[in-house]
């Protein structure tokens, strides 16, 4: 395999490897979060972009022209080659074979580089909708402690009109009682 056929099967593998351990479950997305917003990461980022862009150009030239070499050795031998030289069978298909695996490995790290930066996207507003969600709940919690509170003291409240109203009956009715008594 040549240097540039080496390189892509390595990102591929680097691929795997990260996608496999970016799906770990008992990492989470909290976790991810911080790491991700590292001072090495966010120093990353800064140009992330350009270098998602450069990566994917060079993937998609390395799997163009696996593809044509692919397409190249699909042809089928002229019967005169094969009788001049014997082995030109054998060499045409093991070129053939190493523009097929040369063209999987291409595919396969371009497929992976999509899945990979998806799966961080996703990692990321996960953790993002977790924390809003966990501030969503201390606001609601905190809402409704303030509500109970408002509603008890709006219960003693009500208790003290009733007994202010049950004071004013007791007050009419003991001034009648008196009316009634000094009219006696």
């Amino acid at each position: 395999m040549t240097l540039q056929w080496t390189f892509v099967a390595s990102v591929l593998y680097v691929e795997i490897f990260l996608v496999a351990f970016l799906m770990l479950p008992f990492i989470s997305p909290k976790t991810w979060q911080k790491l991700f917003r590292s001072r090495l990461a966010s120093s990353l980022s800064t140009y992330s972009n350009i270098y998602f862009n450069i990566f994917i150009a060079i993937l998609l030239l390395l799997f163009a022209e696996s593809v044509r070499e692919t397409w190249k050795y699909s042809e089928p031998l002229d019967s005169e080659e094969l009788r001049k030289f014997p082995e030109a069978e054998n060499l045409y298909h093991m070129k053939l074979f190493r523009a097929q695996r040369n063209m999987y490995i291409a595919g396969f790290a371009l497929f992976l580089w999509f899945v990979l930066r998806r799966l961080v996207i996703l990692i990321a507003s996960e953790a993002t909708l977790m924390a809003q969600s966990e501030a969503s709940m201390k606001q609601a919690e905190s809402a409704t402690a303030a509500a109970k509170h408002f509603m008890e003291e709006k219960g003693s409240l009500d208790d003290n009109k009733k007994n202010t109203v049950t004071e004013e009956k007791d007050q009419s009715h003991v001034e009648k009682e008196l009316n009634q008594t000094q009219a006696e």
